[in-house]
Order: structure tokens, then sequence, then C-alpha cells
């Protein structure tokens, strides 16, 4: 059986943090503004900023030879529709938030929208629309993180994401046991998808998060690799200890 490596994802609000990050060697990362909210975009220059700092030769630039997975947050389910168009083909993860949609139906026919968006907006392969559910699903309004991993399995995604709508200082964890992450756990591996955990998830969490009824596929956080929280600028030694833990961490088994 193959394996994969346990995916990092850092989340950045400008290209002087891309930098900061790939220096690091984030495997994957992603822009947003934590001002605005939890998934809320950047401005579309400044993916575009990235998106030639990307494309760069080892050579010409002073960013990494081997440039990192990019993925872009546009915003919640009322939102996505004034962002997604405008991101570049050099993204390949996108996400929008599911705050407000109560309905499989109506989170169903935004997905496909969006999928198909995304398409035509970035040259034909597209970006990979990332499946999202809040774990504090209530105060967003929203369908609950089993029903929207469940939903993002019968139609055929990929990677999906548990994250807090509030960003109070609260983690995923405080908001859904264990026992029903490992439920989000065995729908993904049913499925063979990817799943990643996110919100306010500190270092010292992941060694009880690495049991074999959980094991998330990745990691997604902002907030513990900055000075001082989520909108503060982000902090290299933070991030170093991140990318060596994660890196420690056994491959994860292909998800059958």
């Amino acid at each position: 059986m193959s394996h994969l490596v346990t995916d990092l994802l850092v989340s950045v609000r400008d290209l002087r943090e891309y930098a900061i990050a790939v220096a690091a060697g984030v495997t994957i990362i992603d822009f947003k503004e934590p001002d605005h909210g939890p998934l809320a975009a950047v401005d579309a220059a400044i993916w575009q900023q990235s998106a030639s700092a990307a494309g760069r030769s080892p050579n010409a630039g002073d960013l990494s030879a081997k440039p990192p997975l990019m993925s872009a947050a546009l915003g919640e389910a009322v939102d996505y529709v004034d962002t997604i168009d405008l991101l570049p083909r050099q993204f390949h993860f996108a996400k929008i938030g599911p705050s407000g949609i109560v309905c499989p139906e109506e989170l169903k026919r935004i997905w496909l929208d969006a999928r198909q968006r995304l398409s035509q907006s970035t040259g034909g392969g597209g970006a990979e629309l990332v499946a999202v559910a809040y774990a504090d699903h209530d105060a967003a309004g929203c369908l609950p993180p089993e029903a929207i991993f469940q939903l993002a399995a019968d139609l055929g995604f990929h990677r999906c994401l548990i994250d807090t709508f509030h960003k109070d200082g609260a983690s995923t964890l405080d908001h859904v046991s264990r026992a029903r992450l490992g439920q989000l756990s065995k729908i993904s591996r049913r499925a063979s998808m990817r799943w990643m955990i996110a919100g306010s998830i500190r270092i010292e969490m992941v060694d009880s998060l690495e049991t074999p009824t959980i094991e998330p596929d990745g990691y997604a956080v902002r907030g513990d690799v900055c000075e001082a929280g989520r909108t503060a600028g982000l902090s290299p030694s933070r991030l170093a200890a991140w990318v060596e833990k994660v890196a420690s961490l056994r491959p994860v088994e292909t998800r059958q």
C-alpha cells in the first residue's frame, strides 16, 4: 500500500508572509485575510503577485526552487461569486465557507457552481475545491461537520477541512469530541478523501490527534505560527517548530 506524508497548511495574508512560509518548508500555503473572517479572501492583486512569485525560475527569484502548493480562501457561500473568477491558474486549491447553508441541496448547488467556475477561470484543469465544515456549526448557521463530510464524499471530493467559524480562541477540539473526529476520519477513509483539521489548533495538540481512529491527513494553522495571535505577523521560529513536528509524523496510509 502506498503512503502519503502528513500535510502542513499555513495561512498567509501577503507576499511577504508567503516568502517566510516558503523558506520554512511549508507544503501548502493558503491565502486569506484574518482580519475579515475565518475564510476571507485577500485582494486579488495578492493572488496575482504570489502566482508570479511561484512561477519564477530558481535562478531568477529569491523563493524556493520547488514552490509549495497554493490555496485560496474565497469567502463564505454568499461571497465567493465576487472572487472566484479572479483566481490565477497557478493555484491548486480553493475553499468556500458553508456558513448560512442548512440545506444539503443548496450546499451541493454552490459546490457544483464553484467547481465549474474554477475550471473555467483557471484555464481548464482548475483549482480543486476543498469542502469546508465548521466545528461550531450552530454559530455558523450551517450543516454539522458529519453531514458536510458525507456530502463531500458522495460528490467525489478529494479533500475536506474542518475549521472554526468564530475565531475567539476556542479550538475545533472545544466544539467537536474526539469520537466525532474519529467519525469524520472514518467517512474520509471510506471515500479515499484526505482531511485536515484547523481551528485554533496548537502544536501541543498534535500528539493527541495522532491516534489510529483520528489521524488527520494534515494540519492547517494560522494563529499558532504567528507572533501574537492570528492577526499578527508570522513567526519564523514557530513555523520551523510546526514544520519539524509534522515532518516527524509517520506517513499516512492512502485512504482506501
